[in-house]
Protein backbone atom coordinates (compact mmCIF):
# COMPACT_ATOMS: atom_id res chain seq x y z
CA UNK A 1 0.00 0.00 0.00
CA UNK A 2 1.35 3.37 -1.02
CA UNK A 3 0.67 5.68 1.90
CA UNK A 4 0.95 9.40 1.24
CA UNK A 5 2.15 11.39 4.24
CA UNK A 6 2.77 15.11 4.32
CA UNK A 7 6.41 15.72 5.23
CA UNK A 8 7.79 18.97 6.56
CA UNK A 9 9.80 21.25 4.34
CA UNK A 10 12.99 22.09 6.18
CA UNK A 11 15.42 21.69 3.27
CA UNK A 12 15.21 25.29 2.11
CA UNK A 13 14.01 28.72 3.22
CA UNK A 14 10.97 28.34 1.01
CA UNK A 15 10.14 24.98 2.57
CA UNK A 16 10.42 26.35 6.12
CA UNK A 17 7.69 28.96 5.61
CA UNK A 18 5.05 26.66 7.04
CA UNK A 19 6.90 26.02 10.29
CA UNK A 20 7.93 29.68 10.60
CA UNK A 21 4.34 30.83 10.15
CA UNK A 22 3.07 28.37 12.75
CA UNK A 23 5.84 29.35 15.19
CA UNK A 24 4.86 33.00 14.77
CA UNK A 25 1.27 32.11 15.65
CA UNK A 26 2.50 30.25 18.75
CA UNK A 27 4.57 33.24 19.88
CA UNK A 28 1.60 35.55 19.37
CA UNK A 29 -0.58 33.22 21.45
CA UNK A 30 2.06 33.10 24.19
CA UNK A 31 2.09 36.90 24.39
CA UNK A 32 -1.71 36.84 24.59
CA UNK A 33 -1.52 34.24 27.37
CA UNK A 34 0.95 36.36 29.32
CA UNK A 35 -1.39 39.35 29.06
CA UNK A 36 -4.35 37.30 30.25
CA UNK A 37 -2.41 35.95 33.21
CA UNK A 38 -1.21 39.43 34.15
CA UNK A 39 -4.78 40.75 34.07
CA UNK A 40 -5.93 37.76 36.12
CA UNK A 41 -3.25 38.54 38.70
CA UNK A 42 -4.55 42.10 38.99
CA UNK A 43 -8.09 40.80 39.49
CA UNK A 44 -6.94 38.48 42.28
CA UNK A 45 -5.12 41.37 43.95
CA UNK A 46 -8.28 43.52 43.82
CA UNK A 47 -10.36 40.67 45.26
CA UNK A 48 -7.93 40.23 48.15
CA UNK A 49 -7.90 43.96 48.90
CA UNK A 50 -11.69 44.11 48.88
CA UNK A 51 -11.90 41.04 51.11
CA UNK A 52 -9.45 42.57 53.59
CA UNK A 53 -11.44 45.81 53.65
CA UNK A 54 -14.69 43.97 54.33
CA UNK A 55 -13.07 42.22 57.28
CA UNK A 56 -12.75 45.52 59.16
CA UNK A 57 -16.42 46.45 58.69
CA UNK A 58 -18.83 45.79 61.55
CA UNK A 59 -22.07 46.44 59.69
CA UNK A 60 -21.59 44.05 56.78
CA UNK A 61 -20.41 44.75 53.27
CA UNK A 62 -21.65 48.00 51.67
CA UNK A 63 -23.47 47.62 48.35
CA UNK A 64 -20.66 49.39 46.49
CA UNK A 65 -18.00 47.03 47.83
CA UNK A 66 -20.26 44.05 47.20
CA UNK A 67 -20.74 45.09 43.57
CA UNK A 68 -17.00 45.59 43.15
CA UNK A 69 -16.32 42.10 44.47
CA UNK A 70 -19.00 40.69 42.20
CA UNK A 71 -17.45 42.39 39.16
CA UNK A 72 -14.00 41.14 40.11
CA UNK A 73 -15.18 37.55 40.39
CA UNK A 74 -16.99 37.84 37.05
CA UNK A 75 -13.83 39.19 35.41
CA UNK A 76 -11.82 36.39 37.00
CA UNK A 77 -14.12 33.73 35.56
CA UNK A 78 -13.96 35.32 32.10
CA UNK A 79 -10.17 35.53 32.20
CA UNK A 80 -9.89 31.92 33.41
CA UNK A 81 -12.00 30.70 30.50
CA UNK A 82 -9.93 32.75 28.08
CA UNK A 83 -6.72 31.38 29.62
CA UNK A 84 -7.87 27.77 29.20
CA UNK A 85 -8.89 28.38 25.59
CA UNK A 86 -5.56 30.06 24.78
CA UNK A 87 -3.53 27.30 26.44
CA UNK A 88 -5.41 24.60 24.49
CA UNK A 89 -4.82 26.55 21.29
CA UNK A 90 -1.08 26.77 22.01
CA UNK A 91 -0.87 23.05 22.83
CA UNK A 92 -2.63 22.18 19.56
CA UNK A 93 -0.35 24.41 17.50
CA UNK A 94 2.77 23.05 19.18
CA UNK A 95 1.57 19.50 18.46
CA UNK A 96 1.13 20.32 14.79
CA UNK A 97 4.52 22.06 14.66
CA UNK A 98 6.23 19.05 16.21
CA UNK A 99 4.54 16.75 13.72
CA UNK A 100 5.62 18.90 10.79
CA UNK A 101 9.21 19.21 11.97
CA UNK A 102 9.54 15.53 12.84
CA UNK A 103 8.20 14.64 9.41
CA UNK A 104 11.56 15.58 7.87
CA UNK A 105 13.10 12.56 9.60
CA UNK A 106 10.48 10.23 8.18
CA UNK A 107 10.98 11.73 4.73
CA UNK A 108 14.39 10.07 4.65
CA UNK A 109 13.76 7.06 6.87
CA UNK A 110 10.33 5.88 5.75
CA UNK A 111 10.47 6.26 2.00
CA UNK A 112 7.24 4.47 1.25
CA UNK A 113 5.17 7.22 2.85
CA UNK A 114 5.22 9.93 0.23
CA UNK A 115 3.83 13.41 0.50
CA UNK A 116 0.09 13.61 0.03
CA UNK A 117 -0.71 15.17 -3.32
CA UNK A 118 -2.65 18.41 -3.44
CA UNK A 119 -4.99 18.35 -6.42
CA UNK A 120 -5.71 22.05 -6.21
CA UNK A 121 -5.20 25.11 -4.03
CA UNK A 122 -8.87 26.02 -4.02
CA UNK A 123 -11.76 24.79 -1.96
CA UNK A 124 -13.26 21.58 -3.31
CA UNK A 125 -16.63 20.00 -3.02
CA UNK A 126 -19.52 18.87 -5.14
CA UNK A 127 -23.08 19.62 -4.22
CA UNK A 128 -25.59 18.19 -6.73
CA UNK A 129 -22.80 17.92 -9.26
CA UNK A 130 -21.62 21.52 -9.05
CA UNK A 131 -18.63 23.04 -7.25
CA UNK A 132 -19.25 24.54 -3.84
CA UNK A 133 -17.27 26.30 -1.14
CA UNK A 134 -18.50 24.57 1.99
CA UNK A 135 -17.13 21.85 4.36
CA UNK A 136 -17.65 18.78 6.60
CA UNK A 137 -18.79 17.60 9.97
CA UNK A 138 -18.78 14.63 12.26
CA UNK A 139 -22.28 13.20 12.35
CA UNK A 140 -25.54 14.64 11.06
CA UNK A 141 -26.72 16.07 14.34
CA UNK A 142 -28.16 19.21 15.87
CA UNK A 143 -24.94 19.49 17.83
CA UNK A 144 -22.29 20.44 15.30
CA UNK A 145 -18.55 20.69 15.67
CA UNK A 146 -17.57 24.31 16.50
CA UNK A 147 -15.27 26.54 14.47
CA UNK A 148 -11.49 26.21 15.05
CA UNK A 149 -12.01 22.66 16.30
CA UNK A 150 -9.36 20.21 15.10
CA UNK A 151 -10.73 17.19 13.27
CA UNK A 152 -9.69 14.19 11.23
CA UNK A 153 -11.17 14.73 7.78
CA UNK A 154 -11.67 12.24 4.99
CA UNK A 155 -10.37 13.63 1.70
CA UNK A 156 -13.15 14.67 -0.71
CA UNK A 157 -11.97 12.30 -3.45
CA UNK A 158 -12.46 9.35 -1.11
CA UNK A 159 -16.09 8.30 -1.50
CA UNK A 160 -15.70 5.46 0.98
CA UNK A 161 -15.22 6.93 4.47
CA UNK A 162 -13.72 3.61 5.53
CA UNK A 163 -10.68 4.44 3.40
CA UNK A 164 -7.46 4.26 5.39
CA UNK A 165 -6.26 7.88 5.06
CA UNK A 166 -7.67 10.92 6.84
CA UNK A 167 -6.02 14.31 7.20
CA UNK A 168 -5.61 16.65 10.17
CA UNK A 169 -7.82 19.68 9.54
CA UNK A 170 -9.49 22.62 11.26
CA UNK A 171 -13.20 23.48 11.11
CA UNK A 172 -13.75 26.94 9.65
CA UNK A 173 -17.53 27.08 9.59
CA UNK A 174 -20.64 24.94 9.80
CA UNK A 175 -23.25 25.57 7.11
CA UNK A 176 -26.51 24.55 8.75
CA UNK A 177 -28.54 24.98 5.55
CA UNK A 178 -26.45 22.31 3.82
CA UNK A 179 -25.47 20.35 6.93
CA UNK A 180 -21.87 20.63 5.81
CA UNK A 181 -18.60 21.89 7.22
CA UNK A 182 -15.99 24.04 5.58
CA UNK A 183 -12.64 22.75 6.82
CA UNK A 184 -9.02 23.74 6.25
CA UNK A 185 -6.11 21.35 5.90
CA UNK A 186 -3.47 22.17 8.53
CA UNK A 187 -0.74 21.32 6.02
CA UNK A 188 0.45 23.84 3.44
CA UNK A 189 1.64 23.25 -0.10
CA UNK A 190 4.98 24.38 -1.50
CA UNK A 191 3.54 27.87 -2.06
CA UNK A 192 2.40 28.25 1.52
CA UNK A 193 -1.29 27.79 0.68
CA UNK A 194 -3.76 25.61 2.56
CA UNK A 195 -6.58 23.65 0.97
CA UNK A 196 -10.17 24.05 2.03
CA UNK A 197 -12.94 21.53 1.55
CA UNK A 198 -16.68 21.12 1.89
CA UNK A 199 -17.40 17.83 3.64
CA UNK A 200 -20.42 15.94 4.90
CA UNK A 201 -20.73 15.15 8.63
CA UNK A 202 -19.67 11.54 8.17
CA UNK A 203 -16.36 12.73 6.67
CA UNK A 204 -15.29 14.47 9.88
CA UNK A 205 -14.19 13.03 13.22
CA UNK A 206 -13.69 15.57 16.05
CA UNK A 207 -10.40 15.40 17.93
CA UNK A 208 -11.09 15.55 21.68
CA UNK A 209 -9.62 18.45 23.67
CA UNK A 210 -10.03 16.79 27.04
CA UNK A 211 -9.37 13.07 27.48
CA UNK A 212 -10.89 12.85 30.98
CA UNK A 213 -14.28 11.74 29.67
CA UNK A 214 -12.99 9.76 26.70
CA UNK A 215 -13.00 5.95 26.78
CA UNK A 216 -9.70 4.11 26.57
CA UNK A 217 -9.46 1.73 23.64
CA UNK A 218 -8.38 -1.77 24.68
CA UNK A 219 -5.70 -3.89 23.06
CA UNK A 220 -6.85 -5.30 19.73
CA UNK A 221 -9.23 -2.44 18.93
CA UNK A 222 -9.13 -1.11 15.37
CA UNK A 223 -8.70 2.68 15.36
CA UNK A 224 -7.59 5.64 13.28
CA UNK A 225 -4.30 7.06 14.56
CA UNK A 226 -2.05 9.95 13.58
CA UNK A 227 1.08 8.49 12.02
CA UNK A 228 4.21 9.88 13.75
CA UNK A 229 5.83 12.74 11.89
CA UNK A 230 2.87 13.33 9.59
CA UNK A 231 -0.50 15.07 9.55
CA UNK A 232 -2.34 11.98 8.31
CA UNK A 233 -4.45 9.43 10.15
CA UNK A 234 -4.30 5.77 9.16
CA UNK A 235 -5.95 2.55 10.27
CA UNK A 236 -4.14 0.91 13.15
CA UNK A 237 -4.58 -1.67 15.88
CA UNK A 238 -4.12 -0.83 19.55
CA UNK A 239 -1.35 -2.98 20.98
CA UNK A 240 -1.17 -1.37 24.43
CA UNK A 241 -3.50 1.31 25.88
CA UNK A 242 -2.05 4.24 27.89
CA UNK A 243 -2.98 2.76 31.27
CA UNK A 244 -0.87 -0.32 30.55
CA UNK A 245 2.01 1.38 28.76
CA UNK A 246 5.03 0.93 31.03
CA UNK A 247 7.57 2.57 28.71
CA UNK A 248 9.26 5.32 30.73
CA UNK A 249 9.81 7.58 27.72
CA UNK A 250 6.30 7.12 26.31
CA UNK A 251 4.01 6.81 29.32
CA UNK A 252 0.45 7.96 28.78
CA UNK A 253 0.50 7.11 25.06
CA UNK A 254 -0.93 4.32 22.97
CA UNK A 255 1.25 1.66 21.41
CA UNK A 256 -0.24 1.02 17.98
CA UNK A 257 0.56 -1.01 14.91
CA UNK A 258 -0.38 0.57 11.58
CA UNK A 259 -1.61 -1.55 8.70
CA UNK A 260 1.04 -2.51 6.15
CA UNK A 261 3.83 -1.02 8.25
CA UNK A 262 6.15 -4.02 8.65
CA UNK A 263 4.62 -4.87 12.04
CA UNK A 264 6.42 -1.91 13.62
CA UNK A 265 5.16 -0.51 16.91
CA UNK A 266 4.54 3.24 16.98
CA UNK A 267 3.38 5.59 19.72
CA UNK A 268 0.33 7.85 19.44
CA UNK A 269 -1.04 10.55 21.71
CA UNK A 270 -4.47 9.60 23.19
CA UNK A 271 -6.25 12.54 21.55
CA UNK A 272 -4.87 11.42 18.18
CA UNK A 273 -6.31 7.91 18.46
CA UNK A 274 -9.88 7.95 17.15
CA UNK A 275 -12.73 5.54 16.64
CA UNK A 276 -12.92 4.17 13.10
CA UNK A 277 -15.81 5.51 10.99
CA UNK A 278 -18.99 3.47 11.01
CA UNK A 279 -19.65 1.75 7.71
CA UNK A 280 -23.36 2.35 8.11
CA UNK A 281 -23.02 6.13 8.16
Amino acid sequence: MDRKSRTSRLASLEESNEEASLWKEICTSLVKLETIQREAGNVITNINKAAQTSGFLDNGIPSGLYQRLKDCYRDGITLSSSEIKTINDIIEKVSVLIALRDASEYNGIDGKRKKRKHDSMEEKSTVNGSPSTTCTSTTPSATHTPSNKKVAASQPNQKDTRNDEWILARVLQFHADKNKYRVEDVDRDEFGHTQRYMLSPRQVIPIPDNMDNQPEYPSGRHVLALYPGTTCFYKAIVMTPPSKNKDINASGTYKVQFEDDNNEIKYASPNHVLETPNASK
